[in-house]
């Protein structure tokens, strides 16, 4: 249970007591870019030394002061980096960022870059960031991001990986992409929705349906959904003719994808 909080004067850089740990998150807003690297922003300490409810009283600069029940204080002093990275990514000097980061050689400062960068779609950064920290997984699906043939696939995946799902579905029914919208949704398991958009745009039914029917017999399950039950009586599926199928059609939109 957090006791107490306080943001920083003039970065997003929030800190706080919860239970027996003192917390600073130097980049909060990564809980809403890339989860799993939040544990990797944070520093922590032990705040037994601080008695029973403690509050802080000021975030300011890289100090933060804490009053004891018996009102005594105690100042803390933080890194000073973050909050340099955070002026530096406020005003897109990444190429700054990013030598700051070298200097300090700290992993926490890559993984704070790398969550910034990813927010603010600077996917060179994060690919220097995400690399510098080891996670090669992530650098490959940015180089992959970096093959994809339009600039509204691309801009699609990288609102994926940022976690911003529905603008990425909305970007690619707007460009026409509709099966491209279809499989993000089939990908994320949102079932209703990769049907939904099926059945409105008359197309790929049989898709969906498919991978449903392939997704739930991996988990030996059976279908119990009333509207995918209602569309299986009437449409035949092959998920080895639909990958075919698929592919085909992807080589058939690549030429105009290349040219938008």
């Amino acid at each position: 249970m957090v006791q107490t909080l306080a943001w920083n004067d003039t970065s997003n850089i929030l800190c706080g007591i919860q239970d027996t740990r003192f917390t600073v998150w130097y980049y909060p807003n990564t809980v809403y870019v890339d989860k799993d690297l939040l544990p990797k922003t944070l520093h922590e300490k032990d705040a037994s030394e601080f008695s029973k409810n403690p509050q802080i009283v000021h975030f300011v600069g890289n100090q933060i002061t804490i009053r004891r029940a018996d009102g005594s204080l105690i100042h803390l002093n933080i890194s000073p980096y973050p909050a340099i990275l955070h002026e530096y990514v406020s005003s897109s000097k990444w190429e700054d960022a990013v030598r700051l980061c070298r200097f300090v050689k700290d992993q926490t400062m890559w993984a704070c870059l790398a969550a910034m960068a990813v927010a603010n779609k600077d996917m060179a950064t994060a690919e220097i960031a995400y690399a510098s920290i080891g996670e090669i997984d992530k650098v490959q699906y940015i180089n992959s991001i970096k093959d994809l043939p339009s600039k509204e696939s691309r801009m699609a995946h990288i609102l994926l990986f940022s976690g911003n799902t529905q603008e990425a579905e909305t970007l690619l029914l707007q460009t026409g992409f509709i099966y491209q919208a279809i499989q993000v949704n089939i990908n994320l398991y949102n079932w209703d929705r990769a049907l939904e958009l099926a059945v409105k745009h008359k197309t790929h039914v049989d898709t969906v349906l498919a991978y449903r029917q392939k997704f739930l017999e991996d988990f030996g399950k059976k279908e119990t959904n009333k509207r995918f039950l209602q569309y299986a009586e009437a449409t035949i599926t092959n998920f080895e003719g639909i990958q075919i199928y698929i592919k085909s059609e992807l080589q058939s939109v690549l030429p105009n994808m290349k040219n938008s």
